[in-house]
């Protein structure tokens, strides 16, 4: 299992019924962007080296964001969710684990060290 969380901090004025339509000022080419994806799967392990698959249940949400002459300003875009998969590898080493994994869908790699208390 793999819990991924990825947002950047909003620092924005948050308007959740604001609309697209309505705006009067001139909006950032940078949307705001939340993701969130929990990650089940399987692998096998043969000796050091370990290969998996995994399959993720996720959830996207997007703001606009501008400026107007009080300060920045975000509102909806969008809220979806989706499915998606990552493969990955991992290897055993003296002290240390490494894993790398990708989810080509998303276009999201990870690499990720742990310590062995052996």
């Amino acid at each position: 299992m793999d819990y991924v969380m990825t947002y950047a901090i909003d620092q924005n004025s948050y308007y959740p019924y604001g609309q697209i339509n309505n705006v009067d000022f001139p909006l950032s080419k940078e949307d705001w962007k939340k993701e969130s994806t929990f990650y089940v799967g399987a692998g096998k392990r043969i000796g050091k080296i370990g290969i998996h698959g995994m399959i993720g249940f996720g959830n996207e949400v997007i703001r606009w964001q501008g400026k107007d002459a009080i300060g920045g300003i975000s509102f909806p875009k969008s809220n979806s969710s989706f499915t998606t998969f990552k493969v990955g590898i991992i290897k055993d080493f003296k002290f240390v684990t490494l894993k790398l994994e990708t989810d080509p869908i998303r276009g999201y790699s990870q690499i990720s060290i742990g310590l062995n208390n052996k």
